[in-house]
Parts: structure tokens; sequence; C-alpha cells
């Protein structure tokens, strides 16, 4: 039997200097990720470092999460649970994000 492929969550946002802070926002999805198998391996913050290797990076205050999930089916069950729809507000409300994209690995 075949193991599910993982799948990487890649989300970029815009985090302007003086932004309200995210930590309600990570308190709250961090239970609701782990409940899923998520395993964060980077996480947009201010002081992140990006240097951009190749193409345009035409806002530098764009910075990106990435998170790793067992499956697919387990990423988008978790960004479409009840639980993260609920939470989900305490994101959007604050920053602006520029994109979010789901990828299975090989």
């Amino acid at each position: 039997m075949n193991q599910p492929k993982s799948a990487y969550l890649i989300a970029s946002a815009i985090l302007p200097e003086g932004h309200a802070s995210l930590a309600a926002y990570g308190q709250a999805a961090q239970p609701i990720f782990k409940a899923y198998g998520a395993q964060v391996l980077a996480v947009g913050t201010s002081s992140q470092q990006v240097n951009v290797m190749e193409g345009l990076w035409s806002n530098p205050d764009v910075r990106v999460s990435l998170v790793k999930f067992p499956s697919m089916a387990q990423l988008t069950d978790c960004l479409n649970s009840d639980g993260y729809l609920a939470i989900k507000h305490l994101r959007t409300d604050i920053i602006t994000s520029n994109f979010s994209v789901a990828v299975e690995s090989v």
C-alpha cells in the first residue's frame, strides 16, 4: 500500500512595519494544525530574512510561512475545518495575504 505524499502549505503575507501582533492567531492555530499532523517549518515574521534568488520580489514587507502536512487531504481538511475557519480572522483582520498555495511532494 502506498504511503500518502506529504503536502506543503506555502503562505505569503504582507507584514507592514508596525502591524498588530499575530500572537493570538499563532496560539489558536497551533493546536489545530497539530491535530492534522502539521509541522511548522518556517514562520513569516517582520524580522524574517528573505533572499530573492530569482525573479521579482516587489514588496519588501512580504514574508513566507511553510507548513508540512502528512498529506494533501490533511492539509485541505485542516484549512477547511470549522476550528480553523473560526480563528482565521485573527490573521486576516490584521495582515493581507499575498498568496497561499498547497504543493504535494514527489
